[in-house]
């Protein structure tokens, strides 16, 4: 059987993915999103909300990796916390890897993304039954504004930000967050391509440093993403995120105490980037 072709259309710059597809298991449409599951030869199963590629079976492990093990090793006690978004499973999936943690609420307002997941991405979705888990069909944005104090790392792990994810790159919602992380609490989220949405990466560092002292950026490769260059936003209010704080000692495919130091931009390219003089 020969493949058909999935175009995918970037939300911000005119270019084009195309996969090659075998299969379609799974195409169905929640109350916030079209929710696609195809099959590849090269990538395996592939996750796909309104149109734009989450992940792959192939190499999901260097964004769920990423997102997840930079913050938590800098942090040196991390033992409650927070994820918006990622209700596929597999921020919760490393974030649970650590031994430190007592308990991880997982708050994504689709329920639909939960349950495809686990029916079609049980490698990923592995960590849903957990007794430290706690999972939660809700807004995110509402649900962090009942919380002060609370978490040690909020990590958000949303689509790009448009429509119903928007609010989740907000000044306002960056204060709900500095609010609801303990003294020394911490956050990420996924801040988009420095090569095709600059501009919402330095919006997304501009709003953050409205309520964090301290503000920095990481990136990784990602081989399905627009640009392939992928960034990460860090608020932390105590720790420097480019040092580690406790022993590298989880099982991981990418992500190592190297690879730590070397994901933060140089601090005069840092620079650059925040005060417009990196430009095409």
């Amino acid at each position: 059987m020969k493949d058909v072709y999935f175009m995918e259309r970037d939300p911000y710059a005119p270019i084009r993915h195309c996969y090659g597809i075998s299969k379609i298991l799974y195409e169905g449409k929640s109350k916030f999103q079209e929710i696609q599951v195809v099959e590849s030869h090269y990538f395996g199963k592939m996750l796909i909300l309104d149109g734009v590629v989450q992940f792959t079976e192939k190499n999901e492990f260097f964004y769920h990796e990423m997102l997840t093990h930079p913050v938590m090793f800098a942090h040196k006690n991390p033992q409650n916390v927070l994820i918006i978004g990622g209700g596929d499973g597999g921020i919760l999936r490393e974030v649970l890897k650590h031994q430190s943690v007592k308990k991880a609420v997982l708050v994504d307002i689709d329920k639909e993304v939960v349950e495809v997941s686990k029916k079609f991405f049980p490698t990923v979705a592995c960590s849903m039954d957990d007794p430290r888990a706690i999972i939660l069909n809700e807004d995110g944005f509402q649900y962090i504004k009942d919380y002060k104090n609370e978490f040690d790392v909020v990590i958000v792990d949303s689509t790009d930000p448009v429509g119903f994810a928007h609010v989740l790159t907000t000044e306002e919602f960056f204060r709900y967050v500095f609010e609801s992380l303990k003294e020394d609490g911490m956050y990420v989220g996924q801040s988009e391509s420095l090569h095709y949405h600059l501009d919402i990466v330095v919006r997304f560092q501009k709003a953050l440093k409205k309520s964090f002292p301290i503000v920095d950026l990481y990136t990784t490769v990602i081989p399905v993403y627009a640009g392939y260059w992928w960034s990460f936003s860090v608020g932390s209010k105590v720790y420097n995120p480019r040092e580690i704080s406790r022993e590298v000692n989880i099982d991981t495919k990418f992500y190592s105490d190297e690879i730590h130091k070397n994901a933060f931009l140089p601090p005069n390219f840092y620079q650059k980037v925040l005060n417009g003089t990196f430009k095409y």
